[in-house]
């Protein structure tokens, strides 16, 4: 009789419990819906999270943010002392991982330079200054290649291997590194041609447009979404006929605030990767052209400041020699007169790229603006024209072939036109692709996490109107 009553009790408590649960999944299942309703919209969103992430974690990372704060001197003594780099394992850095080839790999090159800087001091001769430069050897280029950079991983490039490396560890130094790093970086990819580095982070730039674009376009398809569940919610809370529905719906709407708040985290989280780089790339561009920010953006807003400053930048110096005394500089030789010894093309930038001005034909006078050519090209005037000019096109007074009256001669003597130059493919003028970027990267804020940001103050707003008419009623009712 005992264990009957026993079993009859537990039965009915079961079953209460059951009943009080129900409601609480219920619950839980309406809120997962909310929170899980846009997940494809923001699908794109959150994978770039991940990868800048994984970017920002990774060994190269660390060992660039390292090198650029404490020198590279730092990173060459944990190589030496085995530290750092192999198959080490514990709180180093390790290997570098999966697709990133092994530390070693990366750090050789700096062991290296900690070994001749010990036998110059051994020497009695100072060792030089670490500086940004010294971390980005052939070994940082190769570990670039196994990098997955948003934006460069699945981008073809017709420079070879180095081109795509080069692009890769330009994101990464972008993001974990100053501005000066990155100009010094490109002023390395451009073999010190300061001119063709300003083409290259224009093309850096043009590179993340695409990748701004997508998250500009992924976040108004979150934005319409969530407006669609909030439009939805404002309905059917209207039409309500209940107490009981009408706070099921809006425990909908707090869960929809819930949900707001995780897409403006991760939208604001890649937008703010491009809003450095951003800047990085307006910066570096303003170093290599010894311009102001104002000049490399014309009349835009920059995407990460009120307003472009107008002051110049440009190219750190090397450090100072011992004693603080600047060492004054051996007198220039002056501008030499020059000839073509060929046809040439007289181009407005050092690249091969860049518009033609005009086409010089063999044995052209030619007056050099310097006293001798950078990266392979002679900065020159030409009867008032000025413009650049291949090194290996031109050469002294008097070097230049004598030419014959007609263009050429066949066989039998007859007179054979000359061949056309191919036209020169097309430039880009001016650092278009900075600007685009800059307003893409401004957009992608604008409509997406700003908008998201207005969506969950429309809500919080709505709930404060409703307190405020309850607390007015509940007065009423009591006087």
């Amino acid at each position: 009789m005992d264990y009957s009553r026993r079993f009859r009790l537990a039965v009915s408590v079961v079953a209460l419990l059951s009943m009080n649960a129900q409601p609480s999944w219920a619950q839980r299942g309406g809120r997962d819906a909310v929170l899980n309703a846009c997940d494809s919209q923001r699908a794109p969103l959150v994978r770039l999270d991940k990868e800048y992430d994984d970017l920002k974690r990774s060994k190269m990372s660390a060992a660039i943010g390292e090198g650029l704060k404490t020198g590279a001197m730092v990173l060459a003594k944990g190589v030496m002392s085995g530290q750092i780099g192999g198959r080490a394992t514990g709180g180093g850095f390790g290997g570098l991982g999966s697709g990133f080839g092994s530390m070693g790999s990366i750090m050789g090159a700096v062991g290296g330079m900690a070994m001749q800087s010990a036998a110059q001091q051994q020497a009695g001769a100072p060792a030089a200054a670490p500086n940004a430069g010294m971390m980005f050897g052939q070994d940082m280029l190769t570990g670039a290649m196994g990098l997955n950079v948003p934006g460069i991983s699945n981008v073809g490039f017709s420079g070879g291997d180095n081109t795509k490396a080069y692009a890769a560890l330009a994101v990464l130094v972008a993001i974990v590194a100053t501005a000066d790093a990155y100009a010094k970086l490109k002023e390395q990819e451009a073999g010190g041609d300061l001119k063709k580095a300003s083409f290259n982070i224009d093309q850096d730039a043009g590179r993340q447009l695409a990748v701004s674009r997508e998250i500009a376009s992924s976040g108004q398809a979150l934005v319409e979404c969530r407006a669609t569940q909030l439009e939805d919610i404002n309905t059917r809370l209207a039409s309500a006929s209940t107490d009981k529905d009408r706070r099921a719906i809006r425990r909908e709407r707090t869960d929809l605030i819930g949900a707001l708040k995780k897409d403006i985290d991760v939208t604001g989280s890649v937008v703010d990767q491009h809003t450095g780089m951003a800047k990085t790339f307006t910066q570096g561009r303003a170093m290599t052209d010894n311009a102001s920010e104002a000049d490399v953006l014309g009349n835009q807003t920059p995407a990460y400041a009120s307003a472009a400053a107008t002051t110049r930048l440009s190219m750190q110096a090397g450090p100072a020699p011992a004693g603080g005394q600047q060492a004054a500089p051996p007198p220039a030789a002056p501008p030499p007169a020059l000839v073509t010894v060929r046809a040439a093309v007289l181009r407005s930038a050092p690249v091969a790229s860049a518009a033609p001005v005009r086409n010089l034909p063999v044995g052209t006078s030619i007056q050099a603006k310097a006293s001798q050519a950078e990266g392979g090209w002679w900065e020159v005037d030409v009867a008032g024209a000025t413009g650049f000019v291949r090194a290996a096109e031109v050469g002294p007074p008097g070097s230049a072939p004598v030419q014959q009256a007609a263009a050429g001669r066949n066989a039998r003597g007859k007179a054979t036109p000359a061949a056309k130059a191919p036209p020169p493919p097309p430039a880009v003028a001016g650092p278009t692709n900075i600007r685009a970027y800059n307003q893409s990267v401004i957009a992608a804020r604008t409509d997406g996490k700003d908008r998201l940001s207005a969506l969950m103050t429309d809500i919080q707003s709505a709930q404060r109107r409703e307190s405020v008419l309850y607390a007015m009623l509940a007065n009423l009712g009591r006087s």
